[in-house]
């Protein structure tokens, strides 16, 4: 592979600054755009999302609708943090995806990869794209563009997450196997700027080479994304094993900011939309349980650190597969009867939404949705106060708003297009991104 390095400009990097942030209490704006206000005293503002719909880009924000692009093959949309750019991916017949952003103010498109730019991630505080190539990381500054498109970041990479302050990445290794066994997956902090110049890579935390959690032992292969509890002391991810294996079942783990403390918390699949922290506290919900199918052996947890484990909230007969943190106690989770794998997609169940506390599960309902659809991927939008989710019968779908206790809930988004699935595991941000922020 040709590796191009490119002048990103000259940009100061202090690792005191990134030690700092990891073993500190932050109490500020979050990761990914996320902030950490109480949803019923924010401010209301239009409700805005990128989707896909017939391969296109479009946009909808309050009541205005705008198709973006008219070429097709579009998927993955991505806000900036501000909500000025938008990045997606463009397959045309099959190739390879390429990487485009848009720009919000001047309406303009950029291409900036052509050969299979995956795992696209904006920093949470400026405007600067990173995406990988394989194990290669890559980063798009959007204050050079058109001069520059990108520039080479790190080799080797598996996978990785912005830091929260956007200082650098916490990216991860993938284990080699050896003629004498496994070696182990390796954590990193790598600087933005980094250039590929390996004195500014700082290994972090070696993995152990397997991971046991309750009953069940994994192989330690690589990593998901990484997630940071609203303090910051906490680092939440899923370690997965082989390929095969990986299908049917990985271990979530927690690691303190400071790298001093790992803990396997649970068995769950490698699905980084199944854990999520609460807004406010180091409370980790996710949905635990081994097996690729979503429809058994799928229960809602949740975890308080440092100690707390709250037991499972998902009544008996009942799978969870999706769900959002609407305040530090209260969830809106996308819940089905439970059931054996059914090879006709009509004898399957479909879910609805729930409301709960984590004091109370008593599951009370937020959505009602017609014979023949389901609801999923619910979203809790705070700068709006709204709930979105999806409402698909597995061949359409739309989008649907209303209040978190599905109070005045309207039909938003007419059609977009499915996401992916994998054994009822769907994948609707393929086609759905919400901006959750406060700019126009």
């Amino acid at each position: 592979m040709k590796i191009r390095q490119k002048f990103l400009g000259k940009h100061l990097f202090v690792w005191k600054r990134i030690f700092c942030l990891l073993a500190a209490v932050l109490l500020t704006a979050g990761f990914c755009g996320e902030s950490y206000a109480d949803p019923e005293s924010a401010p209301v503002h239009p409700v805005k999302a990128a989707f896909v719909r017939k391969g296109n880009l479009w946009v909808k924000a309050g009541t205005e609708e705008k198709q973006l692009t008219d070429l097709g093959g579009v998927s993955g949309p991505k806000w900036s943090y501000d909500g000025q750019w938008i990045a997606y991916n463009r397959s045309q017949n099959g190739s390879d995806q390429e990487v485009w952003l848009y720009n919000a103010k001047d309406g303009r498109h950029e291409q900036i990869y052509a050969r299979g730019g995956t795992n696209l991630q904006w920093s949470p505080v400026r405007n600067m794209l990173a995406f990988q190539d394989q194990t290669v990381l890559n980063i798009t500054d959007t204050d050079v563009l058109p001069r520059q498109h990108f520039d080479n970041v790190a080799l080797g990479v598996n996978n990785y997450s912005w830091l929260p302050d956007g200082s650098g990445f916490l990216a991860s290794t993938a284990a080699d196997r050896l003629p004498d066994g496994w070696t182990n997956p390796v954590l990193y902090l790598i600087p933005y700027d980094a250039k590929m110049d390996d004195k500014k890579m700082k290994r972090f935390f070696t993995i152990p080479s397997e991971l046991t959690g309750g009953s069940v032992t994994v192989l330690s292969i690589g990593t998901s994304i990484f997630k940071w509890s609203a303090d910051r002391r906490w680092i939440s991810f899923v370690v997965h094993p082989t390929a095969s294996w990986s299908a049917d079942s990985d271990m979530l783990c927690l690691l303190s900011a400071d790298g001093k403390r790992f803990k396997p918390v649970d068995e769950m699949l490698a699905n980084s939309g199944w854990f999520k922290w609460a807004p406010a506290r180091s409370r980790l919900a996710y949905i635990q349980g081994g097996g690729r199918m979503a429809l058994e052996n799928k229960h809602l947890k949740v975890k308080e650190l440092p100690a707390l484990h709250l037991p499972a909230l998902t009544p008996k007969g009942y799978a969870d597969v999706g769900f959002t943190w609407v305040t530090s106690e209260k969830l809106v989770v996308s819940r089905s009867a439970e059931s054996a794998w059914q090879q006709d997609p009509s004898q399957r169940p479909l879910p609805a939404l729930v409301q709960l506390n984590i004091q109370d599960p008593q599951q009370q309902p937020v959505s009602s949705p017609p014979a023949g659809y389901g609801d999923y991927a619910p979203q809790y939008l705070k700068s709006s106060r709204r709930l979105g989710w999806v409402r698909s019968n597995r061949e359409k779908a739309g989008v649907m708003l209303g209040k978190d206790n599905g109070a005045e809930a309207v039909l938003w988004i007419e059609s977009v297009d499915l996401g992916s699935n994998y054994y009822e595991q769907w994948d609707w941000s393929e086609v759905l991104c919400w901006y959750d922020g406060t700019s126009s």
